[in-house]
């Protein structure tokens, strides 16, 4: 087993850990992960899983210290993942949401909690993780690795401690030396020179909102016919959606609309768990006379340029495009379009997932990532979920509402007919001036 008990912060942490710093109070960048329990979770066994998963991947269960040179994720002495079992009056949402919203304290751990809650109606089985440990792909092996614990099976997972500091190292490098010259003029290139529009002002109520509209299957499934028409991903039909809503509600043409990258380039990085992902920021400009095979042709370019000078950081991407402060803030940090598939790692379905006597379906993936709106797009075995998730009730719930009403809308203009031009904007519409 690995000696070392410590890694140094990525560049992208470093700026989790300063966010923290600022609002040490706020639930921000916390993946909460709820799984509705059928059958009989039994806790010793569960204990003991949690205990091996925590020993297995020992991140889970770090801290943010400084040393000289820096700060540091460390481990040392740390205690295990906490597991409460808590049985509650409250409704499945209040009761969840109230428990996955209580902040980590980054200069303690773990990063990692787990809780049963049981109602008078349902039992679910909530992990919740801070982002500074995990990412997407990180859920999946947290999962996969739980569930071989709970049946007895040993976790032998692949050097954590390598790929953490080598990727430490060279999100540095990128983000400090002549290695990311070539991605700080691709990103000049996207993002201009001029601050990006306010598209989604702030007009909601301040109440937290998450409006569930999942594309349907019959229309999923002509949308995934279309896309190897026109020579595009499934994904890449998303996104224009998306941005064609956008532009359709809201007036705008030039969007900036944030993206993660994976960041996982390295093979080493593959069954490691931590935070990777990048969130780029992707800036088009939609006209009036763009055609939906248009548009998604040029996102197709675009998207792949982009991902390939993904791994700059974010801080660096900023800093070279002088989109920083509290103004460019709120400019970039307005949406983000996050897609998820939720059975992307062989032999993990959290639709579906058995653990001895029970199984286990994963709800609303409800989160926080310091945006003002999030659409979260999620693939499994149950279709294609779509979330519209206001954390903060900035942009107000008719005005959600009605960006997944249009959204829709749009999808099945594409799968109709994809020469047409796209949705023009629309006036008076509910919800927008």
């Amino acid at each position: 087993m690995d000696t070392v008990s410590h890694v140094p912060l990525s560049v992208g942490q470093q700026a989790l850990w300063l966010s923290w710093m600022l609002e040490p109070e706020q639930p921000i960048h916390l993946i909460p992960m709820q799984l509705l329990v059928r059958g009989a979770l039994e806790m010793s066994r569960l204990h003991a899983a949690v205990t091996a998963l925590g020993e297995a991947y020992p991140q889970l269960r770090g801290r943010v210290e400084k040393i000289p040179g820096g700060q540091v994720l460390s481990w040392k002495d740390a205690p295990e993942i906490p597991v409460v079992e808590k049985v509650t009056e409250l409704e499945r949402v209040q009761a969840v949401r109230q428990t996955w919203q209580q902040p980590f304290d980054l200069t303690k751990g773990p990063l990692a909690r787990v809780h049963v809650l049981r109602g008078r109606d349902y039992t679910v089985f909530l992990v919740t993780v801070h982002h500074l440990v995990a990412d997407g792909e990180s859920i999946l092996i947290l999962f996969e690795s739980l569930r071989q614990a709970y049946e007895g099976q040993a976790l032998t997972p692949a050097d954590q401690v390598g790929p953490l500091v080598e990727f430490a190292r060279r999100s540095r490098a990128l983000a400090d030396t002549s290695l990311g010259d070539p991605a700080r003029a691709h990103w000049r290139r996207v993002l201009g020179t001029e601050m990006p529009p306010v598209y989604l002002a702030p007009t909601g109520d301040g109440t937290y909102l998450m409006h569930q509209a999942d594309v349907p299957a019959t229309l999923a499934e002509r949308l995934r016919a279309r896309a190897p028409e026109l020579g595009v991903s499934y994904f890449t039909v998303l996104f224009a959606g998306y941005l064609v809503t956008l532009r359709s509600c809201t007036g705008v043409d030039d969007l900036l609309v944030s993206l993660p990258f994976h960041g996982r380039t390295e093979p080493g990085l593959r069954d490691t768990i931590g935070y990777f992902v990048n969130a780029l920021p992707f800036r088009h400009r939609l006209t009036a006379t763009d055609t939906y095979a248009e548009l998604v042709t040029r996102l197709r370019l675009e998207l792949k340029a982009c991902y390939t000078h993904g791994e700059l950081p974010l801080p660096a991407i900023m800093r070279e495009v002088r989109l920083v402060g509290p103004e460019a803030g709120k400019r970039t940090r307005q949406t983000i379009f996050q897609y998820w598939h939720a059975g992307a790692r062989a032999g993990v379905d959290l639709q579906r997932l058995v653990m001895g006597d029970c199984v286990l379906s994963l709800l609303e993936n409800e989160s926080s990532a310091g945006f003002a709106m999030t659409m979260h797009v999620r693939e499994g075995s149950s279709g294609t979920l779509v979330l519209w998730k206001d954390p903060e009730g900035l942009v107000g719930a008719e005005r959600v509402r009605t960006l997944a009403e249009v959204y829709l809308t749009v999808l099945s203009a594409i799968a109709d007919d994809p020469g047409s031009g796209i949705a023009p904007v629309r006036t008076g519409h509910a919800g927008w001036s």
